[in-house]
């Protein structure tokens, strides 16, 4: 027989252990039965608006939380919750509106110039959203508020120390609030300076468990399985946030799931019938399944939302490559590297392709631009070995093979390692190597 305490940590384990839909579902429909339950309890209106707020559901978190304001007595911080949600539409004529109560009720108090400084950000006018958190500090002193609106303010202005102070005084002033973790994240992740956005949006996480925002942010800069389970409870809290579904598409598709792959990209074309990047991940599919036709009217719906997205280009590269349209295919894939210069896709496939067709010149020409800028990508550096086993350059092709193990980013190590014996063999029996790119 089990005691309590074992009772209870088996319904802890079941707990943990739900899919991150039935998760989602669960936390909301409890706070929903609270609410019904309760329905003179400001605290559980606030609780349930606040929820519906982060699943996107705008309407009904508007509504509630208007009834949590009325429960509440029109206070200023349940006004403001009001105003959070034209905040996260992104409107600004309603972001006004919303802050019309506050500015009527308590007219120079420090939350009210928030307000108005939370509009003027919607509307991109970060000089007037300074000036009024300039005010609302006058006026409040240091309020949590304020201070995260200020973080916000610099990072839109990608000022990066200044926008680092005012979330750390936030902290500082509610260490409990996941907000301030999340805005030091998304402002790492933009400064490129990823472990520390991936700590802070940890934090951000913990303190907020299943925020579909915060899961979003944190799993597109993961990798694995991590990632796409953080991705599926962004999307299953939020099945609107297109670019969560975008991003659970292509990891999905990496790792093989195709049918799972293809719901994502279909749901984030649900929410927005003009996101390129997942048009371009159906396309990918039909590619990937020999329908090329299919694959190039996707990719020119693509390419007619974002003439010049260089992830489209590269994709129309390799639809030219396994067309046998080798010269338009390397055409493709040196537009695409220009594109983005940062990333190492494109010059990996025109590399590869070369390869293929015995022109290791050509690809050691493709491999010398990536590695100026990824000296020590791992799949660069195996390819740069291949083709010196191409040449029988067994010495260099060793030491290629070598640098790749200890390289940066994934790489077919099994092939590497093989390929490294086989040339270490060849050098000490001086005996000629087979092209090791035929495999």
């Amino acid at each position: 027989m089990l005691r309590p305490a074992s009772l209870a940590l088996l319904g802890t384990l079941t707990f943990a252990a739900l899919a991150p839909a039935a998760q989602a579902q669960a936390d909301l429909a409890s706070l929903e039965a609270a609410a019904r339950a309760n329905p003179r309890d400001a605290d559980a209106q606030t609780a349930l608006g606040r929820a519906q707020l982060r699943a996107g559901q705008y309407r009904a978190a508007e509504r509630t939380l208007k009834t949590a304001a009325r429960l509440h007595d029109d206070s200023m911080e349940a006004l403001y919750d009001v105003a959070r949600v034209a905040f996260a539409q992104e409107d600004y004529r309603r972001s006004r509106a919303a802050c019309r109560p506050l500015e009527r009720k308590y007219r120079g108090q420090s939350l009210t110039h928030v307000c108005r400084a939370r509009a003027f950000l919607v509307w991109n006018r970060s000089g007037r959203a300074f000036e009024e958190l300039e005010t609302a500090m006058a006026a409040g002193g240091d309020h949590f508020e304020a201070q995260l609106a200020l973080g916000d303010a610099h990072r839109l202005r990608a000022a990066v120390s200044d926008a680092e102070q005012a979330y750390q005084r936030a902290i500082a002033l509610d260490g409990a609030r996941p907000e301030p973790h999340l805005g030091l994240g998304l402002l790492y992740a933009n400064a490129n300076r990823r472990a520390d956005a991936v700590r802070e949006l940890r934090a951000a996480l913990q303190r907020q468990p299943n925020d579909p925002e915060i899961q979003y942010q944190l799993g597109r800069l993961l990798e694995g399985d991590e990632a796409r389970r953080l991705l599926r409870g962004a999307v299953a809290g939020r099945p609107d946030l297109a670019e969560a579904q975008t991003a659970l598409g292509q990891l999905e598709l990496e790792a093989g799931e195709t049918a799972a792959a293809k719901t994502a990209f279909e749901a984030a074309l649900e929410a927005n019938s003009r996101d390129a990047a997942a048009l371009a991940g159906l396309g990918d599919i039909e590619l990937r399944a020999g329908n090329h036709d299919a694959a190039q009217a996707r990719f020119r719906e693509a390419l007619e939302v974002i003439p010049n997205q260089p992830h489209v280009v590269f994709l129309m590269g390799k639809l030219h490559a396994a067309q046998g349209d080798h010269q338009e295919a390397y055409e493709q894939f040196r537009r695409a590297a220009a594109l983005a210069p940062n990333e190492p896709e494109a010059l990996l496939a025109a590399a590869e392709l070369a390869l293929s067709q015995n022109r290791d010149v050509l690809a050691t020409g493709f491999l010398d631009t990536l590695l100026r800028t990824h000296p020590n990508l791992a799949a660069g550096l195996a390819l740069y070995g291949d083709a010196m086993k191409a040449r029988n350059d067994r010495v260099r092709a060793r030491d290629y093979y070598q640098r790749a193990l200890q390289g940066r980013g994934p790489v077919d190590r099994a092939h590497v390692q093989a390929a490294l014996r086989e040339v270490s063999q060849a050098q000490r029996g001086g005996t000629r190597v087979r092209n090791a790119t035929r495999r």
